[in-house]
């Protein structure tokens, strides 16, 4: 029996690009204050690279806008400690109102404790869950897919791994985690996900997968049945 749906919160409980944008601008505004060009060429610039490859971003633009590499750690530092300003979609609300009277609910999120902290206070998260763990809290090597994380929202719920689904877009950080910490697993693919194109991996595929939120209460009460499950086993 399933009584704990848990979530990933960037890119899936909202579209993470909202928040990399806002960084961008500051960025782009102090480099283009220290003259290094127009500030939304800069973060045109800036967005076109983090969609090519999230990783290293601003070493990447050090070389594309002829920026020396040493300014790097303070406009890290400067994209971390913006103001987040972020809304819940109306489709994550609702959700969360449909979930909440059958479910416990909880987030488990990887990322910078203090920006993760951020985050969820600007959508208004606190207080709307059962439970988050942040997995830096945990220490850096506990961030997903280590299980550490899984199992620890399911002490705070009071639940056993195999009585939550996990909910995330990331097949290796969520789906592999979840399912090696003993959860159950349904991928997320909105049209908008980051990592929508990336492939489930075949040593650890999803027991479900949506693409729209109104999408999973029925596989809640569908898939993860007693019946559906021994058919999974």
């Amino acid at each position: 029996m399933i009584c704990a749906v848990l979530f990933d919160l960037d890119d899936t409980l909202y579209s993470e690009i909202d928040y990399y944008r806002q960084g961008f601008t500051a960025v782009a505004k102090e480099l283009s204050v220290r003259g290094v060009g127009d500030a939304e060429v800069i973060r045109d610039t800036l967005d076109r690279l983090h969609f090519q490859d999230r990783e290293a971003v601003f070493d990447r633009a050090s070389s594309s806008l002829g920026f020396p590499r040493d300014w790097v750690p303070d406009l890290i530092l400067l994209f971390r400690s913006q103001e987040v300003r972020l809304c819940l979609p109306s489709e994550t609300e609702a959700l969360l109102h449909e979930l909440c009277p059958f479910y416990r609910l909880g987030i488990v999120t990887d990322g910078h404790a203090e920006v993760q902290e951020r985050k969820l206070a600007a959508l208004g998260l606190y207080g709307r869950v059962d439970t988050i763990v942040i997995s830096d809290h945990l220490g850096r090597r506990h961030w997903k897919p280590d299980w550490l994380p899984f199992h620890t929202a399911c002490r705070n719920l009071k639940v056993r791994p195999a009585e939550a689904v996990f909910v995330g877009d990331h097949p290796y950080r969520d789906i592999l985690g979840a399912i090696r910490a003993g959860l159950h697993a349904v991928r997320f693919r909105p049209a908008w996900g980051y990592f929508r194109e990336y492939p489930n991996l075949s040593e650890a595929p999803p027991h479900a997968e949506i693409t729209q939120w109104s999408r999973l209460p029925a596989v809640l009460q569908t898939a993860f049945s007693p019946y559906a499950l021994e058919e999974v086993r």
